[in-house]
């Protein structure tokens, strides 16, 4: 099977392990050679991500796909203890939360450190941070066509028609929000995530994402920024790429723009690949 016969289904299928052992080696060997296909499988990663984010299964009553896809038995064998079971647990699940609310109020562990109930946390996966605190430990990585490895510094030297690739990282463990943005040598700023005017700007976190879209470099003199700007919180694209275009204006220089950059965004990381144009 050729690169190019690799459809969204045959991925899909790979990303639940049920391809053959024959088949699952040529999508890996695939996958390492062809950057284009990791990107279809990253973007097949995150739409899943999104999708769980925004229509839990809970609600509307679907099972985790890959179990539904590989069990194989006879409902009808199960249902009645299932319903003897879920009668139980009617009855039981009321006296335990009564008795836990009046015996035990407040959890401890440790050192009488206090265990905080969900409802004290913030709903909609925020996390409870001081106001002003900047989050760390985003990447931002620029790959070159044909090359399996990021561009590893700045001020790398690359020609108009180059094809490049941008990919992050956010850190695990809450929702965290970006836009990606670059300024070239005219002053032009070009929009690479969001991908589409008035979607979301919510990151996959954890891992690193491959774009959708490769970037052709164009003939832009001097230089091309490339930006990313984080934050915990869900940020205004708009007003982002409006920032932006100021920046792009007022400063002359890559130096400059990149600490105009960093000033107009204090409240966010902003982690930065330059490449110099030959």
């Amino acid at each position: 099977m050729k690169e190019s016969e690799f459809s969204a289904f045959t991925l899909e299928r790979y990303r639940l392990g049920e391809l053959s052992p024959r088949v699952k080696k040529e999508v890996e060997d695939a996958l390492a050679a062809d950057f284009n296909l990791r990107s279809c499988l990253e973007e097949l990663d995150a739409s899943d991500r999104d999708l769980r984010l925004r229509y839990p299964a809970n609600l509307l009553g679907l099972e985790n796909r890959k179990h539904r896809l590989r069990r194989r038995f006879d409902y009808t064998r199960v249902k009645a203890p299932l319903f003897a079971a879920a009668i139980l647990l009617c009855i039981l699940l009321p006296v335990f939360v009564i008795s836990r609310n009046v015996l035990e109020p407040s959890p401890r562990i440790g050192n009488g450190v206090t265990i905080a109930s969900a409802s004290e946390f913030p709903q909609g996966g925020q996390t409870d941070r001081p106001k002003g605190q900047v989050p760390v430990g985003s990447e931002l990585f620029l790959y070159l066509k044909g090359e399996r490895d990021p561009i590893q510094s700045d001020y790398a030297a690359l020609s108009e028609g180059n094809t490049v690739q941008l990919a992050y990282m956010a850190p695990a463990g809450s929702d965290h929000y970006g836009v990606i943005f670059s300024i070239d040598g005219r002053s032009v700023v070009t929009t690479h995530y969001p991908y589409l005017r008035g979607q979301s700007s919510l990151l996959v976190s954890g891992r690193r994402i491959l774009l959708n879209e490769a970037y052709i470099l164009d003939d832009a003199p001097d230089f091309e920024i490339f930006v990313f700007v984080v934050s915990t919180e869900p940020l205004n694209v708009e007003a982002v790429l409006t920032d932006a275009r100021d920046i792009a204006e007022t400063a002359e220089t890559a130096e400059m723009i990149m600490e105009k950059t960093r000033e107009v965004f204090e409240t966010c990381e902003v982690e930065t690949v330059i490449i110099l144009k030959q």
